[in-house]
């Protein structure tokens, strides 16, 4: 399992697929945010646009982030749209200081995952995401 210093090394442009729908976007990690692109990468060609969903200030995301994570154990997912509030103690509530877009949790986890930092799983009929261990 890498260190947070090495995980932030680690390109984060490429092809993902969110939590749960498994529906594909793509990242781009430009001006220091996240940018994701719904589609692949192929299919958009569009990146000179505004992305569909923007994370702002990618190190101290991930760092607090994967603080959070550790400190609460264990996080539900808790995904939903930008005009709605998400659950507390989600990491969806947590992520909204950092964008003004919906669906975080569903876009921000694969990339933890892509660093080694952390896994998601599922647990009942909700997914959750904890630090991700050697063992």
């Amino acid at each position: 399992m890498p260190t947070i210093e090495e995980a932030l090394k680690v390109p984060l442009d490429g092809d993902y697929l969110t939590c749960g729908l498994k529906k594909p976007f793509y990242v781009i990690a430009r001006d220091g945010d996240i940018q994701c692109f719904v589609g692949f990468r192929n299919k958009t060609k569009d990146f000179d646009n505004e992305a569909n969903v923007v994370i702002w200030e990618r190190d101290r995301v991930i760092q607090e982030s994967v603080a959070f994570i550790e400190r609460m154990g264990e996080v539900r997912l808790g995904p939903c749209r930008a005009e709605t509030f998400p659950e507390p103690d989600t990491l969806e509530e947590f992520l909204r200081s950092f964008s003004t877009h919906g669906n975080l949790a569903s876009y921000f986890p694969p990339i933890l995952e892509k660093l080694g930092l952390c896994e998601v799983y599922k647990k009942g009929r909700a997914l959750y995401i904890k630090r991700k261990t050697d063992g």
